[in-house]
């Protein structure tokens, strides 16, 4: 029922964050595994454009093998000091592992060296070192000046690179969140800014209050109980309005999200870059396959309908109008199809991926503007405001349609 009103998704004009209008494209909906899309057109493993990076690389690796024994249980001895190394992405792998001090005896023809960046990137994960947090299986880079200073996020980049120039199919580093793949290629990634990936419970909680607060004399007590002072630390006024409380919301997930990570991505887009890697392959669809974090879990109807329709079910309404959008918005839900589940999933979240670990999408009647007659969507917080305007039917689901295949963010300074 509400499929055709679906067809021009992709070049849709649509409402950003910020509450500017600009032409966009339905972000990479078509080939997401994890989309109920994602069955029909999903990512080739390897194009020849891949392929002719790696043998580029490869013939660039003209210095004397470089032949390096390891144990298992701390590969990072042996290999921090060699990515540090300058020019030491010249020289061939040839790898042997070591138990008690004796070398196996095995000929690397691809399966030692896979096997050591797989072991690597276990250890650059490891929290004694302090390189990534997160949760979830996301990860994070983390503002540790120690490793900074001492180019460590430089060294995993280009260990990326060294472990897919001895395989293609290599296992990559797949943990990162959208907007951080986004980041390292130079895409704007500001619609991917979510609640659902910081790790700092303190500030998520400041966030939830902000978004609760229901009068200026709310959100002025929010703000007074700021003890972890991230009103001073993302460079937002104290004195915040009602009016523009979005934008310091998004502001607040750009400064922990990216902001304070900012050196310690640069220092890993420069290890990235190892052979022009980075430029020539960021417009691939391998580099995002290398990086990001999927779940196999897709946006399916089923999957919407009970994530929503409980959340609106429990809505309190005060009055007619109300009982009647609640009534609507359950009927809209009941009927969607899967295709049109994956549209409103990343309408109301921003995202185009299902989270890897449990979240909710919150439900809301739009009191702050009872004449509004589409559906808004606060994606940082994940939240579907239910409009209140609409005087029939009828017209509450042909707008339902609308706010999908629009792709209206939310964040303008009515919301």
């Amino acid at each position: 029922m509400l499929k055709y009103m679906m067809k021009d998704l992709k070049s849709s004009k649509r409402t950003t964050e910020m509450g500017q209008t600009s032409s966009v494209h339905s972000p990479r909906i078509d080939t997401v595994p994890g989309t109920s899309r994602g069955r029909k057109a999903s990512v080739p493993d390897t194009t020849d454009g891949f392929k002719a990076v790696i043998e580029n690389i490869r013939q660039q690796q003209h210095g004397r093998k470089k032949v390096i024994s390891v144990n298992r249980d701390d590969v990072k001895s042996v290999m921090f000091p060699y990515l540090k190394s300058p020019n030491s992405e010249f020289s061939p792998l040839d790898i042997t592992f070591e138990c008690d001090g004796v070398s196996e005896k095995a000929v690397d023809l691809g399966g030692p060296s896979r096997e050591l960046f797989t072991l690597l990137f276990q250890e650059f994960l490891q929290s004694n070192l302090g390189l990534f947090e997160g949760k979830g299986g996301y990860v994070l880079p983390v503002n540790n000046k120690k490793a900074i200073d001492a180019h460590v996020f430089r060294a995993f980049g280009k260990a990326v690179v060294l472990s897919l120039s001895t395989d293609p199919h290599g296992p990559g580093f797949p943990y990162f969140p959208s907007f951080i793949v986004s980041y390292l290629i130079g895409r704007e990634y500001l619609h991917e800014l979510s609640s659902l990936f910081l790790v700092n419970e303190f500030l998520k909680q400041f966030i939830t209050d902000i978004t609760n607060a229901t009068t200026q004399n709310d959100l002025d007590e929010v703000m007074g109980n700021d003890d972890e002072r991230f009103t001073d630390n993302c460079g937002w006024p104290g004195n915040e309005r009602m009016s523009n409380r979005w934008s310091f919301v998004q502001t607040l997930l750009q400064w922990d999200l990216v902001d304070k990570r900012r050196t310690a991505l640069d220092d890993m887009k420069k290890g990235l870059n190892t052979f022009n890697f980075l430029d020539d392959t960021k417009s691939l669809p391998e580099f995002e396959r290398i990086f990001l974090l999927r779940n196999k879990q897709e946006t399916t109807a089923n999957f919407i309908q009970k994530k929503l329709i409980p959340e609106v079910k429990k809505l309190h309404t005060e009055n007619q109008e109300e009982e009647k959008a609640q009534q609507q918005t359950v009927k809209c839900l009941q009927i969607l199809e899967d295709e049109e589940a994956a549209y409103l999933f990343q309408f109301i979240t921003g995202l185009d991926d299902v989270p890897p670990y449990n979240f909710s999408i919150q439900v809301a009647f739009n009191r702050k503007n009872k004449k509004a007659t589409l559906p808004e969507a606060i994606t940082c917080i994940q939240r579907l405001l239910i409009p209140l305007g609409n005087k029939s039917r009828l017209d509450f689901y042909k707008s339902f349609d609308i706010a999908i295949k629009m792709g209206r963010l939310g964040f303008s300074d009515d919301s």
